[in-house]
């Protein structure tokens, strides 16, 4: 968990504005509405307009199953029209229901989450905060003690630091057309980043956040990419390459990893996404793409989804490959 010190510094780096409304939505039961009660008193002492809205699995079981028809209809969603600022705090993963819920109300939970999130999707900032919790170490897969340090940790930043260097980086790179990436012995790859917008996740987007990203042209690339030690789903593959032609990972040295490719979705191999990590208090990989990507001294090729950045690939997934290297980059 946070303490007060923690919390008032995140949402400082929220950059809420005076008087903005801003919905808190907490993904969590009852014996954990001291978190959200923090981060609301700290949104009011920023200037903000705090709304509680809790989505408890256990809550969600009883009301769901006591509904005899769908009740959420337009007039309830026109209540967060004045919304300015979203916050998702997540003691567990947002969405996903209990596995007791009742599987007959599923379609009315579906459309519930459908029409809130395209209700809130549209408005000034949409932030999601993993709060560090045993939950998360468990689907992180990693002891629960040690998920929460480095949660904490990558967390306990300073962000205004973080974001004057996004901000730097994102200024000296901007003219630039082309990143050239050596890794290994002899693996070269070059991506065409021409026409793109660079993006810095510095606090006002994912958290906890530390990097800057862009979309390259998509289907334009050819060569190779070696990874020391690369995370994906629930295994870990040594000193991997991968083949990239026409800009996807159409296969690699690890059979793990080429069966892991054959079972991703439509363009679900395309690179879609080029990032530098800068978050200084993430000390070392663990296979949490969360904490991996913003490792400074790191970079990361996303493959799949980039449509929410500038690109044009539609997939159902996005997935992080973390890597170290040497990086270059041409006008």
């Amino acid at each position: 968990m946070f303490n007060k010190i923690t919390v008032n510094k995140i949402v400082k780096a929220f950059e809420i504005e005076k008087r903005q409304i801003v919905l808190l939505q907490f993904w969590g039961e009852d014996e954990d509405r001291k978190t959200l009660h923090d981060f609301s008193y700290a949104v009011a002492a920023n200037g903000g307009v705090p709304i509680e809205l809790q989505h408890a699995k256990t809550y969600y079981n009883g009301l769901f199953e006591n509904m005899p028809e769908q009740i959420f209809g337009e007039k309830y969603f026109s209540i967060f029209k004045e919304v300015d600022v979203v916050i998702d705090i997540c003691m567990y993963a947002a969405v996903i229901p209990d596995a007791n819920f009742p599987k007959d109300k599923m379609n009315f939970y579906r459309e519930y989450m459908k029409n809130m999130f395209a209700t809130l999707v549209k408005k000034d900032k949409f932030i999601q905060l993993r709060v560090p919790s045993e939950a998360f170490a468990n689907e992180a897969n990693i002891d629960p003690n040690e998920f929460i340090e480095r949660m904490t940790d990558a967390y306990d930043i300073d962000y205004d630091k973080l974001k004057s260097e996004a901000d730097t980086l994102i200024n000296s790179l901007s003219s630039k057309s082309k990143v050239v990436i050596r890794t290994g012995n002899d693996c070269n790859l070059t991506l065409s980043l021409s026409e793109r917008e660079w993006h810095g996740d510095t606090g006002t987007g994912d958290m906890p956040c530390g990097e800057i990203y862009i979309a390259p042209i998509e289907y334009s690339s050819d060569g190779n990419l070696f990874i020391d030690t690369l995370y994906f789903e629930d295994n870990v593959a040594k000193e991997i390459t991968l083949e990239i032609e026409g800009g996807m990972i159409v296969s690699s040295s690890d059979s793990a990893f080429n069966d892991f490719l054959s079972e991703l979705p439509p363009n679900g191999n395309v690179i879609g996404e080029f990032g530098i990590g800068l978050n200084e208090n993430v000390k070392s990989l663990c296979g949490y793409p969360v904490l991996d990507e913003k490792m400074k001294n790191t970079y990361h090729i996303g493959i799949g989804q980039n449509t929410m950045f500038g690109g044009t690939v539609d997939s159902m997934c996005h997935i992080d490959l973390v890597f170290t290297g040497e990086v270059s980059f041409v006008e």
